[in-house]
């Protein structure tokens, strides 16, 4: 009985009737309704009421397989009666007859030979009525072969003055197989019309009270409505899925959709007609888009037609509103498309939301995978790939880096103008190069040799000389550079502009390749480049590098640059010269600006699906890091630059970020760690490249903590001939002299030592607060008199401390506390040790910790691996440090890197008694008892010098 909930007035409606045929007054009643409204169960309950009350009911049921058997309903309505044997035989040869005369069509006014059948036949049954009423209930008419429905109609119009009643039930089609005999149905006078329709919710409760329980159909009840729109059809279907689900309805807080749900929306749809399915299908592809207006387009007809259907649709219980109250009913429906019409009807859809204004990403997406099934005109194709470009834009726009790869390589498959497929295809490669370098080029060989072969002039043959250089095809690159330059004549302006800009990074990047091709090095100082307002930032960032590794950059150049480039944010065409720019300020030691800079840019690309976006900014902030000393956090960072990007898809450039591992490894004393990165297979192609100068650079630092000398020295003197030769002999991309004259040292070569660093020294001259000088001050100590070596390394530490190098002040302080031990000095060689102790165990370079303290080598490195780089190196006295003036800071940042009283007094220009009651006052508020409790971390970046 949970099939007839909300069905009482329609049954009690059916009662009446039927009892009046009873008596003689026959009736005719018509129950209409959606597909699995519950019009068969409407039937079903009036015959079990009728066989109650004795009489006699025929259940006629259409089907379509029967549409063109001739009188085929009518054989089951007299076969069902229990009629005696002449009466039989008279039925035999009427239907016969009827079948012999033949089929007509009109199902309104029929022949006089079927007339006189027709009479004979409802004579059988107005006999039989006399004796037994008869109840003939007739379900999906609409099934029935035409015949049979003349000869109903026929019956129909006597059935008032016999014990006949009849009960019609028909599924509501907006285009019914025979509007005639429907019509004339209706405006029967004494017809009783029942329409069937969804559940209420409140009566979708009821139904899953009977089945469930009340408990569990306050829990579900609203959802299960909101999937089936009350169609009980549905509603059983829904529970059965959620018996063979096997969850108990605790578990499953919504209805479980499966097969049962649809096998019924199939059902649903098939039963509604030809035209309601067609409609539900279009509805499916058009998705949230679907309309009146769209539908009728997609159908051929009139909106009020579509929005008739758009009702039936919601009234099965399949859509609300034009959308499908399930994605699981929307996929059915879809997939029950034919093969052979998807893609047609896809790219139609397509092309009507592309005409009623809808974003192109909406369009392309039903573009995809389709339209390569169809034929193509010309126009539409070109339609289609327009449609599909600009849907890859939009999509990059809002971070979908992988739709935008998919519209694009069906764009490419589908252009037929070569120029414009070569601009798809570079525009793919670029954006394939977010999330794998390897599948850019990989996407690219396919033009490469004919862009080494064929004459060209397109703008994008200057970006694949930049992915075959990067990858290591140098030769490749090579015979297009030359084929541009024989050419260059005929070349449009633009493409000769930007083969300038091109030649100023390769002197930078790939400088053995650049000296094949010269170019204008007074580019570098002037203010506007040779090439339009599109390129300008990669103008600035290839004048920036080759300003400050070529020498030719001031600080005020730099900052003006460098201020020019902050303006810009991380796109595709963005990012190299943005790289570019941050490598010029890592190698021009300005490594606080360019750590700040480098985390905003990394914070920016966090949301973006660029892995390789990512990887190449962790590997420039990884350098900064290994050169402010932060040797745990470079290894962390060049750690996620790899696993972002594997080594294959880094290329050339691998060296680099190789080079900033090996560096902070050698520091951390972790040689075997570094010697396995130098074992990894190192293309030549690389050592072509700045990448490679910092390879080499990294690995003679290596061979120098492994104590060999000769190797170390045989790196560094071939880093500087090259650097040299490339004209990139700045010490802020590889201090080679330093690295060499302390090779030098180690093999007794002093004399040979000391004239590299008179020439280094030299080389920074108006530069000699940077921490190349720094540095390079350590080593000069080295090479003087043992008297010098402290106020060098003082002056060392001082630079160092100001630029933020915890790892080279580390080593500066180790020496400081050897040169005043080989005086004699010993207070204040202990006091250096400690203050070198500290900074080495802060950024874990335990190589100088075993230098300094050799028996607790093993326990202070452990205890720094097991803490937080920001608890390394603990302060307790840091709460103090904010109530210090500025000279009690400057005062007691001198004290805690060993400066006597006298030096510290003679720096600032005061008396030593002075010094003295500074000295007083911050052991007071700081609560220390001596200069070396001085917390000397914590009070360096107060003090600039």
């Amino acid at each position: 009985m949970d099939s007839l909930i909300e069905r009482k007035g329609d049954i009690f409606a059916l009662r009446g009737l039927i009892s009046d045929g009873e008596t003689g007054n026959g009736g005719i009643a018509v129950v209409s309704g959606v597909a699995g409204s519950g019009k068969t169960a409407l039937l079903q309950e009036a015959a079990d009421w009728v066989v109650e009350r004795g009489l006699v009911v025929v259940t006629v049921a259409c089907s379509p397989l029967e549409r063109d058997v001739p009188l085929a309903a009518v054989r089951q309505l007299f076969g069902a009666l229990p009629l005696g044997p002449e009466p039989a035989r008279r039925l035999t040869a009427l239907l016969a007859e009827g079948v012999q005369v033949g089929v007509d069509e009109v199902t309104t006014a029929i022949t006089p030979a079927h007339a006189r059948v027709a009479e004979g036949l409802w004579g059988l049954l107005a006999s039989f009525a006399e004796r037994i009423p008869v109840v003939v209930l007739v379900d999906d008419v609409r099934n029935s072969d035409a015949l049979s429905l003349a000869y109903l109609l026929y019956f129909i119009r006597r059935v008032r003055s016999a014990c006949v009643t009849m009960v019609l039930a028909d599924t509501e089609d907006p285009q019914p197989r025979f509007p005639l005999f429907r019509a004339e149905i209706m405006r029967l006078p004494a017809l009783r019309h029942i329409r069937t329709g969804p559940l209420s919710p409140v009566g979708t409760g009821e139904l899953l009270a009977e089945r469930l329980g009340a408990e569990k159909a306050a829990l579900l009840g609203a959802e299960f409505h909101d999937v089936s729109g009350g169609s009980p059809l549905l509603l059983h279907a829904l529970l059965r899925d959620l018996a063979d689900s096997g969850s108990t309805v605790r578990e499953q807080r919504e209805p479980v959709v499966g097969e049962h749900f649809s096998q019924a929306v199939v059902t649903c749809l098939r039963r509604s007609g030809p035209k309601t399915l067609e409609a539900a299908r279009w509805a499916a592809l058009l998705g949230d888009s679907t309309c009146k207006e769209l539908l009728a387009e997609c159908l051929d007809t009139s909106p009020e037609s579509a929005h008739r259907l758009l009702r039936i649709l919601g009234t099965v219980g399949v859509t609300h509103g034009g959308r499908f109250r399930h994605p699981a009913a929307r996929v059915t429906v879809m997939d029950g498309i034919p093969e052979e019409n998807r893609a047609g009807m896809q790219l139609r859809v397509a092309r009507l939301l592309y005409d009623m204004g809808a974003p192109a990403t909406q369009v392309a997406s039903r573009l995809l995978g389709q339209v390569g099934q169809v034929e193509l005109g010309t126009e539409q194709a070109a339609w289609t790939v327009s449609v599909l470009r600009e849907a890859a834009d939009r999509a990059l726009t809002d971070n979908r880096v992988e739709e935008a790869i998919a519209w694009l390589r069906q764009a490419h498959r589908l252009c037929t103008d070569k120029a414009e497929r070569g601009a798809i295809l570079f525009h793919l490669a670029r954006v394939q190069w977010r999330h794998s370098p390897t599948a850019a080029l990989r996407c690219l060989d396919q033009v490469t040799k004919p862009f080494v072969q064929e004459r060209f002039g397109t703008p994008y043959t200057l970006l694949l000389v930049r992915y075959l250089l990067r990858s290591g095809r140098h030769q490749e690159a090579q015979e297009i550079l030359h084929r541009l330059h024989r050419e260059s004549d005929s070349l449009p302006n633009e493409v000769c502009a930007e083969l300038r800009l091109l030649e100023m990074w390769l002197a930078v990047s790939f400088p053995a390749v650049a000296e094949h091709f010269p170019y204008d090095h007074g580019l570098v100082v002037r203010r506007s480049g040779p090439v339009t307002g599109r390129d300008e930032l990669q103008w600035q960032a290839a004048r920036l590098l080759v300003g400050v590794l070529g020498g030719g950059a001031d600080s005020g150049f730099i900052s003006e640059v460098e201020q020019a480039l902050r303006l810009y944010q991380v796109t595709e065409a963005t990012l190299e010269p943005l790289v570019m720019g941050l490598s010029a300020l890592i190698f021009a030691d300005r490594l606080d600006s360019a750590g700040s800079w480098c985390a905003s840019l990394m914070d920016e690309v966090e949301t973006v699906d660029a892995p390789a976006w990512r990887a190449s900014l962790a590997a420039l902030r990884a350098e900064i890091a290994v050169r402010q000393g932060d040797l745990k956090g470079a290894v962390r960072l060049a750690g996620q630059a790899l696993d972002d990007i594997d080594a294959e898809g880094w290329g050339v450039e691998i060296g680099g970020l190789l080079s900033t591992l090996v560096l902070a490894h050698v520091a951390m004393g972790r040689t075997e760690e570094a010697d396995a990165l130098l074992q990894l297979p190192a293309a030549d192609p690389m050592h072509e490249s700045r990448y490679g100068l910092q390879y080499r650079y990294a690995r003679a630092q290596h061979h120098l903590a492994a104590d060999r000398p000769h190797a170390a020295l045989r790196d560094f003197l071939d880093c500087g001939t090259l650097m040299r030769r490339w004209n990139l002999d700045a010490p802020g991309l590889a201090l080679w002299r330093a690295g060499a004259a302390e090779a030098l040292l180690r093999m007794g070569d002093h004399a040979r030592a000391k004239s590299l660093m008179d020439e280094q020294w030299a080389l920074l001259a108006g530069n000699r607060t940077s921490r190349s000088a720094g540095m390079a001050l350590r080593v000069c100590a080295a090479v003087s008199r043992p008297e010098r070596r402290p106020a060098l390394l003082r002056q060392s530490a001082e630079i160092l401390q100001d630029c933020g190098d915890r790892y080279e002040l580390a080593r500066t302080m180790a020496d400081l506390a050897h040169a005043h031990e080989a005086l004699g000095e010993s207070a204040r060689a202990r006091h250096a040790s400690r203050k070198a102790l500290r900074l080495a165990q802060a950024c874990g370079a335990a190589g100088i910790v075993a230098r300094l303290h050799p028996a607790q080598t093993a326990e202070p490195t452990a205890q720094t691996d097991r803490q937080p780089e920001s608890e390394a190196s603990p302060a307790p006295q840091s709460e103090g440090i904010n109530e210090l003036s500025r000279a009690e800071s400057k005062v007691a940042a001198l004290a805690s890197m060993g400066y006597s009283n006298r030096e510290i007094g003679d720096r600032l220009h005061v008396t030593i008694s002075t010094v003295e009651q500074h000295l007083t006052r911050v052991y007071r508020k700081l609560n220390v008892n001596s200069r070396e409790d001085l917390p000397t971390a914590s009070l360096q970046p107060l003090v600039s010098y």
